[in-house]
């Protein structure tokens, strides 16, 4: 993933019905990193409209997602 690609947070579900964030390309093409989808998993007991509410708060400011390898 590189910042020159723009990227967006959507809300996914997970077998338990819990939600998770995924960042994937705005545009729906491959990540230009990887093939892989970024995530991240949210505290226990967040419900699905909350993550809505965070995943829009992230896409109003969000532009790239990008990463160091070490």
């Amino acid at each position: 993933m590189s910042p020159e690609q723009q990227h967006r947070c959507t809300v996914q579900i997970r077998e338990d019905g819990a939600p998770y964030l995924a960042f994937e390309p705005t545009h729906g093409q491959p990540s230009s990193y990887s093939n892989s989808l970024f995530t991240l998993d949210l505290r226990p007991g967040v419900t699905r409209a909350e993550a809505e509410d965070l995943a829009g708060d992230i896409n109003r400011r969000l532009w790239g997602v990008s990463t160091t390898v070490f």
